[in-house]
């Protein structure tokens, strides 16, 4: 049975970690050619990066849901900044992902009327 040192534990995921952003940054710039060439691969991932470290510390499980907090973070990188996006995110009666999907319906339907 292969046994792991913490430290070695700890530099498999956060190789994980990278391999992720990596390719989430990369599907999205795929489908986003126009942030490709500005702000840039580096500062998408760096976003993205932002974004999912803000996923971990509200404690979002569902790759799913991290992946869309990421892209909203490629698109609109000071949302992590708003402590009331975190606030409503953590409110009680719903769990994190719940709470995302509550916005997103919201701006769906937002942007629908607005057609």
């Amino acid at each position: 049975m292969l046994t792991l040192s913490e430290a070695q534990w700890q530099a498999l995921q956060l190789g994980e970690a990278h391999q992720f952003l990596t390719m989430v940054a990369d599907h999205f710039l795929a489908s986003r050619p126009d942030m490709l060439a500005l702000p840039g691969r580096e500062a998408v991932r760096a976003r993205m990066k932002i974004a999912h470290d803000f996923a971990a510390r509200l404690g979002f499980t569902s790759a799913p849901h991290i992946i869309r907090l990421m892209y909203l973070g490629a698109d609109a990188p000071t949302a992590f900044d708003d402590p009331a996006f975190a606030r409503y995110l953590l409110k009680p009666g719903a769990t994190p992902e719940q709470r995302l999907d509550d916005l997103d319906a919201i701006m769906r339907h937002k942007l629908k009327g607005n057609r």
